[in-house]
């Protein structure tokens, strides 16, 4: 039997040069139609956002000199908490090539280094209910459900054309509980992420 080949992998710190790649590998894995119900969208802004405002804990998985993965993260501190200052991940992705490469493992590894050396207790990260596969991979790093917070989201219809001015839109909604095993975060700086690795 064929020995699989080994992936030399190269986990570093994103650079300004890595921003459209971490854009254009987050746009084909966050899509509206996988994650519908997200509170923040995947947009430049998230990109261009973590990286100016908490490049330390901005990394990327490179292969080949190829960015084929990457975590966004950033620290939130609170005064008068038990653990005052903790790390919040707000976005994980892999490309579909290398999903079960345990790149995300690996990131998030590196990730936990750097909130350790920076004084970070407590590392907090959230995903929809549903997605099952997003939290046995955190499940899997060590982290736990947190019970008893609930969040919830309402879409709201766009208003047509006919509706009179200042809106009788009607609206339809929908209460998701967001808030298991990727250990929801104190809801704060940036919110948000819709972790797109497989049973890595």
């Amino acid at each position: 039997m064929a020995r699989k080949n080994k992936i030399e992998v190269t986990i570093r710190q994103m650079d300004i040069d890595d921003l459209s790649a971490v854009y254009r590998l987050g746009e084909s894995l966050f899509t509206s139609e996988e994650y519908p119900i997200l509170y923040r969208t995947w947009d430049p802004f998230e990109v261009t956002g973590m990286f100016t405002s908490d490049p330390e804990y901005c990394l990327v998985a490179e292969v080949n000199d190829k960015v084929v993965g990457f975590v966004l993260a950033t620290t939130v501190v609170k005064e008068g908490t038990a653990w005052k200052r903790y790390g919040y991940l707000n976005w994980i992705g892999i490309s579909d090539g290398f999903q079960r490469a345990r790149l995300g493992h690996r990131l998030y590894r590196k990730l936990e280094e750097t909130f350790r050396e920076d004084g970070v207790r407590m590392v907090i990260a959230d995903t929809v209910v549903e997605n099952e596969r997003a939290i046995g991979f955190f499940r899997g790093l060590g982290f736990t459900a947190s019970g008893g917070h609930v969040w919830l989201s309402k879409t709201l219809r766009r208003e047509e054309p006919h509706d009179p001015p200042g809106g009788t839109a009607q609206h339809s909604g929908k209460s998701v509980g967001l808030k298991r095993g990727h250990a929801r975060r104190i809801p704060e700086p940036g919110d948000t992420l819709a972790v797109r690795e497989t049973d890595d």
